[in-house]
């Protein structure tokens, strides 16, 4: 029988391949990052990035054939078929405080949606979020959709580092930075919850297929929380 999941594999770099799906249209939001923990769980000494339309594999060409790889994948594909599937898979909600210690693209943001406070807040906060993706650092959270309201494009100049916590706009995403680092979206607030922490069974708080939402906490709320 033809797999329900057809794909093609590029090689990118001597060391790196990336897996895409044939047919675009396909709907399944989900598929590369159940296909990266399908391979890991092969156990087969390759890491992989997942994104929301491909997925890139990272091995060592010096260790490891490229050929004997790649039919590697296409043969973990065949049985992944069962195993794929769109349903949201619990939910978590996320304190966020939007004060101007936290939010340092505030001002932007209102200047370039004419939106309030309040209002800018309303747009981020009252909405149900799916996760769609783990990425760009361990444990980076890309949440969508985002209220057109506040869609806004990536900062023309990133900044080198924003506090771990820190939640960001772009586009039509939201996004939580869980560890401090480099960061080319507009900053709207920060959150006490630890989400990444490598010495949990589980490093990640948050997976794809959670459903998330925002809800607005104080400052002395977010200090309080810090301090537990």
């Amino acid at each position: 029988m033809a797999n329900q999941f057809p794909i093609v594999i590029e090689e990118i770099s001597e060391d790196l391949l990336q897996v895409k799906l044939k047919e675009k249209e396909i709907d399944y939001p989900y598929f590369f990052w159940q296909f990266s923990q399908h391979i890991l769980k092969s156990k087969n000494n390759l890491e992989v990035v997942p994104g929301e339309d491909s997925l890139v594999i990272q091995f060592n060409p010096l260790l490891q054939d490229k050929v004997e790889i790649k039919d590697e994948i296409y043969k973990l594909i065949e049985s992944i078929d069962t195993l794929v599937n769109n349903k949201l898979k619990g939910s978590i909600t996320i304190p966020v405080c939007y004060d101007d210690e936290f939010a340092l693209d505030m001002k932007y943001i209102l200047n370039h949606t004419g939106l309030s406070r309040s209002e800018v807040i309303d747009e981020h906060c009252h909405r149900d979020y799916e996760v769609k993706m783990i990425g760009f650092t361990p444990g980076f959270v890309y949440l969508g959709e985002l209220s057109e309201k506040i869609k806004l494009p990536r900062l023309a100049n990133p900044r080198p580092f924003v506090s771990k916590g820190s939640i960001g706009i772009a586009n039509n995403r939201t996004g939580i930075y869980p560890i401090q680092g480099p960061a080319g979206w507009s900053i709207i607030g920060r959150t006490p919850k630890n989400l990444f922490n490598i010495k949990r069974n589980d490093p990640f708080l948050i997976l794809p297929r959670m459903e998330l939402i925002f809800e607005q906490i104080t400052k002395s709320e977010f200090n309080a929380m810090l301090r537990d």
